[in-house]
């Protein structure tokens, strides 16, 4: 297994990971800080920067409005499951800052890896 192949497959299980936590009854959903806006920068911003790695020839619109949906969607599951999770658009616009600013990290770092691998 290559190494960019690991990096997909860690991405797949992320996303996973954070649906079923988004999900999860709030008192029950493991964190990582207190703020909860944190923790959907953490995992927003993780996501994005592994995208942008994973597929460096996508365009940074798709990537972000796909993950923008994906943000989005589990805020309208959170509305509409009842499972003691509240939507907030808030944690949605901190999913949004999140992305954009783990695309453009991608991008620096597919970047810096394209001139090391051309300089080898």
């Amino acid at each position: 297994m290559t190494p960019h192949n690991i990096i997909r497959f860690i991405f797949w299980i992320l996303l996973a990971i954070i649906l079923v936590i988004s999900l999860m009854p709030a008192g029950e959903a493991p964190t990582i800080f207190a703020d909860d806006k944190l923790n959907h920068m953490l995992a927003f911003f993780t996501l994005s920067l592994m995208a942008r790695v994973i597929w460096p020839r996508a365009q940074a619109q798709t990537l972000f409005i796909m993950l923008m949906a994906f943000g989005g969607g589990i805020e309208l599951l959170q509305l509409s499951l009842g499972f003691g999770r509240v939507a907030d658009w808030i944690d949605f616009g901190a999913d949004i800052l999140a992305t954009g600013l783990g695309i453009a990290a991608g991008a620096v770092f597919n970047s810096i890896f394209r001139k090391r691998s051309v300089a080898e």
